[in-house]
């Protein structure tokens, strides 16, 4: 998978994350997909494929035990910013 793939893929992943933080069951899955980036892309990713599993797993279990905690905001924006320059430009010339 090629850096803009990637970008496309995580970009398209935060904003279901955003999307569905208070649905466990698409948390539970795109933590679990964004693990197995981790060990498919290993060696050739360019997005930190943790830590997006991370701001899954930490809301997924705070929403499991009652106390939900907010979306690691940080941490996602750090994953934007880091996959930015691999996007492709979506700017319309017309």
């Amino acid at each position: 998978m090629n850096p803009q793939q990637q970008a496309i893929l995580a970009r398209d992943m935060i904003d279901m994350i955003q999307k569905y933080a208070d649905n466990p069951d698409i948390l539970a899955y795109l933590e679990s997909f964004s693990s197995s980036l981790v060990y498919i892309l290993e060696g050739v990713s360019t997005v930190n494929w943790a830590d997006l599993a991370g701001v899954c797993d930490q809301r997924y279990y705070s929403l499991k035990h009652g106390t939900p905690l907010p979306l690691n905001s940080d941490m996602l924006a750090k994953v934007q910013q880091s996959i930015a320059p691999d996007l492709p430009n979506t700017t319309d010339s017309n």
